[in-house]
C-alpha cells in the first residue's frame, strides 16, 4: 500500500486535473503562461460610471441648438470661425491634413 502513495502522477495527468478544474470553477486554462485580455476583460466597465459621474449634457441647449431655433438671426459661432481660420492658415503653410485618396 506505501508503494501507491509514493507514485506521483504525471505531469499531462496533473495538467488534465488543472484545466478540469478551471472548466469547473469558470477560470481560464493557459498553461502556456501567454498574455491575454483575461485580466482587463474580467473588470467592470468604466463607461457608465463615467458618464453618471458628468450627467446629462442634453439639457443644456448648445451653439447649434440655438443657430436651428433662429435660422432668421444668421448667427456665427466664433469658436467655428477660429477653428476654419487655423485650418486655413495651416493649409497655406502646407501642415493641413493630408488630401484624401481618390479611387
Amino acid at each position: 500500500m506505501s508503494s501507491l502513495l509514493k507514485k506521483i502522477p504525471s505531469q499531462a495527468r496533473l495538467n488534465q486535473a488543472k484545466e478540469l478544474s478551471a472548466a469547473v470553477f469558470g477560470h481560464t486554462w493557459n498553461p502556456a503562461c501567454k498574455r491575454n485580455g483575461s485580466k482587463i476583460l474580467r473588470q467592470e466597465l468604466k463607461g457608465p460610471q463615467i458618464s453618471k459621474y458628468y450627467g446629462v449634457n442634453e439639457e443644456l441647449p448648445t451653439f447649434k441648438d440655438f443657430k436651428k431655433w433662429f435660422p432668421e438671426l444668421k448667427l456665427v459661432d466664433p469658436r467655428e470661425e477660429y477653428r476654419l481660420k487655423m485650418v486655413q492658415d495651416r493649409k497655406k503653410r502646407n501642415k493641413g491634413a493630408p488630401k484624401k485618396k481618390s479611387e
